[in-house]
C-alpha cells in the first residue's frame, strides 16, 4: 500500500520544518559555543591577572613587613650585641604577628644568628636574596627555597617531601647607627600546603586558583569529587609554560573537574620560571548554558511542528478532498463518454442496415422497370431510390469518419480512466 497524498504532504511539511530547525539548532549551537569560549577566554585571562595581582600584593606585603622589622631599633641593637636569645624572642613575636613562615637574621658574612621558630644555626651566604641584602639592596620575590633551609626552619613536614619549597620571600639589609650593613633579615611565607592566598583570591574573584612549584600543584582551592583539597598533583599543561615562558589558556582537567584555565609562569628575581599561577573557571558553567539553550531550541522545534501540523492538516485535507472529488468526476465523465461511444457504434450498424435495404429496393425496382407494364410512377420511384442510395452512401462515408473519431475517443476515454485511477491512487494511496 502506497502512502496517500495527505500523508506525503504532511510528511514533507514536517520534514522541512525539522530540517530547518536542525540546521538552525546546529548553527546556533556552534555560534553560541564559539562566543561563550571567547567570553570564557576573556574572563579567565582577566581573572588570572587578578590572581597574579594577589600574589604580587602578598609579595609586596612580605617585603614591607621584613623591611619594617629590619628597621626596628631593638632588632638592630640585639644584632649589634649578638644577643641570640633577644633576637629569637623578637623574631618569633614578629613572625607570629605577621603570619610569616620564617624570619631569620644573618650577620654580615651570611651566618645565621637567630631564627624565629628554631634554634638551628647554619649559613645563608649562598642565597641570592641574602647576598643582595648584604650588598645593601632589599629584594622580594617568589622564591625556591632549598630542602636544607626548610629543614633548618622546621618546615619540612609542611612541604611533604617536595624537592625544596615555593615561598614568597624578602631580604632586607640591617644597618647600625652609622649606616653600615651589619647583617640582613630574611623572611617569607611558605606556599606549600598554605591556602590563605588561593582561598582569598577564590572568594574575591570566583573560580578556582592554584600555585605550582614547577609543574606540581602545591596550593589550591580546587576540590576533588570527595570534597578534599586537590594538591600534590602534576599539571601536564604547565610543562610548556615553564619551558617557553608563555601563558597557557585553554581546557584543563584538575581534580576530576573540567576547567577553562590560564596558567601563567612565575619567575624569580633571576628570571627563572620556578612555578606557575593557575586559575580556572569550571567548564560546566559554559556547557550548562549551551545545554539549556539547546533544550530551549528543541522545545521550540516541537512547538513549531505542532503549530505547522495544526495549520497544515486542514489545508492538506481540503486539497485531498478536492482532488478526490475531481477524480470521481473524471471517472464519471469517462463512463458517460463510453456509453455515448457504444450508442454511436449502434447507430453506425443501423446506417449499414439501411444502406443494404436501399440497395435491395433498387434491385427490385430495376427488375420491375424491365417489365412491359412499368408505369411512370415506378420510374420516378426508381429515380428517388437512386437519390436515396446516394444519400446513404454519403451517410456511410460520414459514419466511417465518425467511427474513426470514436476510436480516437475510446483511446481518450481510456487515458481519462488511467488519469482518474492515478489521481485516486495519489490521493488515497490505494489502487483502483
Amino acid at each position: 500500500m502506497k502512502l496517500s497524498l495527505r500523508t506525503r504532504l504532511l510528511g514533507a511539511v514536517v520534514a522541512a520544518v525539522v530540517l530547518i530547525f536542525l540546521c538552525s539548532l546546529i548553527a546556533a549551537r556552534t555560534v553560541l559555543t564559539h562566543d561563550l569560549y571567547d567570553l570564557a577566554r576573556t574572563e579567565v585571562t582577566s581573572e588570572a591577572s587578578a590572581f597574579s595581582g594577589y600574589v604580587a600584593s602578598r609579595k609586596e606585603q612580605v617585603e614591607l613587613l621584613v623591611a619594617q622589622e629590619a628597621a626596628s631599633g631593638p632588632l638592630r641593637a640585639s644584632l649589634a650585641r649578638r644577643d641570640k636569645a633577644a633576637l629569637e624572642n623578637e623574631l618569633s613575636a614578629s613572625a607570629n604577628n605577621a603570619s610569616l613562615s620564617f624570619l631569620t637574621v644573618v650577620d654580615g658574612s651570611g651566618k645565621v644568628v637567630a631564627r624565629a621558630h628554631t634554634t638551628t644555626g647554619g649559613t645563608l651566604a649562598s642565597d641570592a636574596l641574602v647576598q643582595s641584602a648584604l650588598s645593601g639592596e632589599a629584594l622580594g620575590t617568589v622564591w625556591h627555597v632549598s630542602p636544607q633551609f626548610l629543614s633548618s626552619e622546621g618546615l619540612s613536614l609542611q612541604v611533604g617531601g617536595q624537592g625544596g619549597g615555593l615561598a614568597i620571600a624578602a631580604a632586607t639589609p640591617i644597618s647600625d647607627a652609622q649606616g653600615r650593613t651589619i647583617g640582613a633579615l630574611y623572611g617569607g611565607v611558605l606556599l606549600n600546603h598554605a591556602y590563605d592566598l588561593v582561598d582569598e583570591a577564590t572568594r574575591a574573584i570566583g573560580g578556582a586558583a592554584a600555585l605550582l612549584q614547577g609543574d606540581a600543584i602545591v596550593s589550591s582551592s580546587i576540590d576533588r569529587p570527595d570534597g578534599t583539597r586537590f594538591v600534590d598533583a602534576q599539571v601536564p599543561a604547565a610543562d610548556d609554560v615553564l619551558r617557553t615562558g608563555r601563558t597557557f589558556v585553554g581546557s584543563d582537567t584538575e581534580g576530576g573537574t573540567d576547567y577553562y584555565a590560564s596558567i601563567t609562569p612565575i619567575t624569580d628575581v633571576q628570571g627563572r620560571a620556578i612555578g606557575a599561577a593557575w586559575y580556572g573557571l569550571p567548564l560546566s558553567q559554559i556547557t550548562s548554558i549551551i545545554g539549556h539553550t539547546t533544550q530551549a531550541l528543541v522545545l521550540w522545534l516541537v512547538l513549531a511542528v505542532i503549530v505547522v501540523l495544526a495549520l497544515a492538516i486542514p489545508f492538506v485535507q481540503g486539497l485531498s478532498n478536492t482532488l478526490a472529488r475531481n477524480s470521481t468526476r473524471i471517472r464519471e465523465t469517462a463512463k458517460e463518454l463510453g456509453i455515448v461511444i457504444v450508442g454511436s457504434e449502434v447507430s453506425g450498424d443501423q446506417v449499414a442496415a439501411a444502406k443494404s435495404a436501399v440497395q435491395r429496393s433498387g434491385e427490385l425496382l430495376a427488375k420491375a422497370a424491365a417489365g412491359d407494364a412499368v408505369s411512370e410512377r415506378i420510374g420516378e420511384l426508381q429515380k428517388l431510390n437512386h437519390e436515396l442510395e446516394s444519400d446513404v452512401i454519403v451517410v456511410e462515408t460520414l459514419t466511417h469518419e465518425m467511427s474513426a473519431r470514436m476510436d480516437d475517443a475510446v483511446k481518450r476515454v481510456a487515458e481519462l480512466n488511467e488519469v482518474a485511477a492515478g489521481l485516486n491512487e495519489l490521493v488515497t494511496g490505494e489502487s483502483a
